[in-house]
């Protein structure tokens, strides 16, 4: 249980620490089960780069700890286990079933 990371592309800044607001650009799969379904994405039209406080429970469980493992300037695919995604609730309004195992490509914009 927990999730595995894969660097897509190598980064040269620094790695977040606990409390620092990290910005990433973000899309997640694993709509209806299926890894090869977009659930959202901060690249949509309309949307933005996403902004958390990295290490304090703000984001679930796998971007909590599979982020802050980055550097500034990386990109990574880190695929969740349920118990590090959404859980028995799953996240419905997004099409995340129950139980579901999930895959987000995550770059990191910036640590501060």
């Amino acid at each position: 249980m927990g999730f595995e990371k894969e660097i897509l592309r190598a980064g040269t800044g620094p790695k977040p620490t606990k409390g620092q607001k990290v910005t990433v650009h973000c899309t997640g799969y694993g709509k209806d089960r299926d890894l090869s379904k977009k659930f959202w994405s901060t690249k949509d039209p309309g949307q933005q780069p996403f902004s958390f406080n990295i290490g304090l429970g703000s984001v679930i469980k796998g971007w909590d700890e599979g982020v802050m493992t980055m550097q500034v300037g990386e990109v990574a695919r880190i695929q969740c286990t349920p118990d590090y995604a959404y859980g028995a609730g799953g996240f419905p309004d997004w099409g995340i079933q129950p139980n579901s195992v999930l895959v987000f490509e995550i770059e990191v914009l910036g640590a501060q």
